[in-house]
């Protein structure tokens, strides 16, 4: 940050989205994507910057009616390890572990791994998934007043969210998926550590009676935003998981993702990989 910028630390929520409403404010979380970029020139840094990391209100993990609210600003290795998420929730819990490194998990947050807007952002596709909401919030003319949005709908393009000028990420909500069935993430990258996901793909999948009975499938790095595959979810409702099936799910994953050809990867890489890592999920699904 520049010496000139203002900087401030609340410690409450009311306070924090007073200062956050006002002009060229950003909020600072773990700061482990805003910092390097004002460091290296990439973005200007902002007149004012309000520290959110020590407002209690934003913090942990909470389960009621089986529904788990996690605060804003929960650190990644907090949520990786958190017994409540290991048991209700694991696929996000093995998404947040696989974060970086150990020393970026320990600062970054899930809120900002979502506001990042990253189509790679790991945390991203597990609460497609577990079909999540986004609450936000904001200083109305009373006191705070929120809103709740579905994460699918969060994503507007890389770099851009449903956040409006004056609103905070607060919460991310959604319904244990303790029950729900066969879970599975993963992502490919070119190195074992700190990397970004080339393609991941994640899947939540029920069988009865040997027929799919409930699934969602996630994809990121594939598309402007995280996205759900809801071709692919279609291709896969009420079918047996034979060959022919698996064919037409991995045809239908690759048709609705729209990869692009960066330093990474190409497009026609990104397309193999999902098809891929898909495959094998499905197999392993069904020889559980």
């Amino acid at each position: 940050m520049t010496p000139t910028s203002a900087f401030y630390s609340p410690k409450t929520l009311d306070e924090l989205l007073e200062l956050a409403a006002a002009p060229d404010t950003t909020i600072l979380a773990g700061g482990t994507d805003l910092m390097p970029r004002w460091t290296k020139n990439i973005h200007p840094t902002p007149k004012t910057v309000v520290d959110a990391k020590h407002i209690e209100q934003l913090k942990g993990v909470k389960c009621k009616d089986n529904i788990i609210s996690v605060g804003a600003c929960t650190p990644l290795d907090e949520l990786a390890e958190n017994p409540t998420i290991q048991r209700a929730s694991p696929v996000l819990a093995e998404a947040a572990g696989k974060v970086a490194c150990p020393q970026v998990r320990n600062r970054a947050t899930i809120g900002g791994n979502l506001v990042n807007a990253s189509p790679a952002a790991d945390t991203a596709v597990p609460l497609i998934l577990l079909d999540a909401a986004i609450v936000i919030a904001a200083q109305g003319p009373t006191g705070a007043v929120s809103r709740e949005i579905p994460i699918t709908a969060f994503f507007r393009g890389p770099g851009q969210t449903a956040l409006k000028a004056g609103e905070i990420l607060t919460t991310i909500r959604f319904h244990t998926s303790a029950g729900e069935g066969t879970w599975a993430w993963q992502k490919f990258g070119t190195r074992p550590s700190m990397e970004i996901a080339v393609a991941s793909v994640g899947m939540i999948l029920r069988i009865e009676d040997e027929i799919v009975a409930h699934t969602r499938i996630g994809y990121g790095s594939v598309a402007p935003v995280p996205m759900r595959g809801a071709a692919t979810e279609a291709a896969l409702l009420g079918q047996r998981l034979n060959e022919d099936v698996l064919t037409r799910c991995v045809e239908a994953a690759q048709d609705e993702i729209t990869p692009i050809s960066d330093i990474r990867a190409s497009a026609a890489y990104r397309r193999e990989v999902i098809g891929t890592m898909l495959r094998r999920m499905l197999i392993h699904a069904k020889g559980k």
